[in-house]
Parts: C-alpha cells; structure tokens; sequence
C-alpha cells in the first residue's frame, strides 16, 4: 500500500469523523451562547412542543417554504436530497450484509443529474443567479464528483464488495484493514472525508440551523 493509500484509506477517516463531529458540538455551542433575538414569526405559530417538532419535521421533509417560493429548485433539492438518504440506507444495509447495491446505483445518479439541475437553474434564472455565490456551485460541484466517481467505480473498476464491506466494517469496529486498490474508490473515499471536514464548517449545516431558525428565533418567547 502507498502513502497516499495509507492516508485515505487507514488515518483520514478516523480524522475526517473526528472533526465532523467536534465541529458540529463547536458551531451548535456557539449559536446557544448567542444573544436572544427580537421575536419576528408574524403569523399563527405552534405553542408547544410536539406542534413545533411537527412543524420542522414537515418543513424538513418536504421543503414546503422552497415549493411555496420556487417549485423548479424544490423539485431538483427534493429528489437530490432523496438520492443522499438511499446512499446513506445503502451504507448501512451494505454494512449489515444486504445486497441492496440498486439502491446505491440510483443514489449515485441522482447525485450527478439533480446536482447539475440545480446549477442550471441558478445559473439560468437572473434572480437566482443574483443571490448565488460560487461556494454555493463549489458545494453542488462536491457532490457530482462523488456520483461520478462512484458511477466510474461500479461501471469499470467492480471493486469486490465483500473486499469493501470488510473495510468499512473494520473501520467501524477500529479494526482497520487494507482499503480497495482501486483509484476510484480511494478518490470517491477521499471526497467524501474532505466533504466530512468541510461540511459542518460551511453554510450546508442546515439540517441542524432548521432548529435555531424556527424554535430559537422565531418561536421562542425570550420576555418570560
């Protein structure tokens, strides 16, 4: 095994989940330490706490505030957020034995097709356009390398699958053992740890700021 194998595959992933899951406890840390906001939700809002938990579950599954405002960039964030939920039931259905490798075929694909959609829509759309940085093209970019390569990997190299899962079982349990030789897996691998580094540091955190966003600053009450 070379160096670059070593790095990716056996010290990385241990480093890459160490500074996902600190940095998530820091950045939450931080908007808790925050100073209270003025109350600002204007009309009828959830008084207890089952309600509000609805309501964020709601809004997280269905994107209901991007469908009220722009239906063709809900559709392509729907569905690409869909394709990282079946990557991620493959991951751990693969894990536990199943061969559900349909599953990671299709997740894979969405993330090449919707991510590319969502470009063109923001890059097509003049308001869109306007209100897009490039870390926002940087972010969807990410997320098409790591479908083509896994596409490239399944379609050419055919990596053995009892060789992977023992990998990832072994980094799992501390065990480790030597990653899959194939270039496309070492480079999908290594995406997908420079994304867990890059991730809770970056304004993708949303799947946790949805709850700062509605229970801390909109429906708090701070006078009591």
């Amino acid at each position: 095994m070379n160096i670059i194998g070593f790095l990716i595959g056996l010290v990385i992933p241990y480093l890459a989940v160490t500074v996902f899951a600190v940095s998530i406890f820091l950045r939450i840390k931080r908007w808790l330490m925050m100073p209270h906001l003025l109350k600002w939700s204007l009309y009828p809002m959830p008084l207890h706490y089952t309600g509000q938990i609805g309501y964020m579950l709601k809004e997280i599954l269905s994107f209901k505030s991007v469908f009220r405002n722009n239906r063709s960039l809900w559709a392509g964030g729907w569905i690409f957020h869909i394709g990282m939920a079946l990557i991620a039931f493959w991951f751990v259905t693969f894990v536990l034995g199943f061969h559900t490798g349909i599953l990671l075929r299709i997740g894979l694909s969405i993330l090449i097709i919707m991510p590319a959609y969502i470009t063109l829509i923001r890059a097509l759309n003049t308001k869109m356009r306007a209100i897009s940085s490039p870390l926002e093209y940087f972010n969807l970019l990410i997320f098409m390398s790591i479908g083509i390569l896994g596409i490239l990997m399944i379609t050419y190299a055919k990596p053995d699958p009892t060789i992977i899962r023992q990998y990832f079982i072994g980094m799992i349990s501390l065990h480790p053992v030597r990653p899959p030789a194939s270039p496309f897996f070492l480079s999908m691998l290594g995406i997908t740890e420079f994304f867990m580094i890059y991730f809770p540091n970056s304004r993708t955190l949303h799947m946790v700021s949805k709850y700062f966003t509605f229970h801390k600053v909109s429906w708090e009450d701070h006078s009591a």
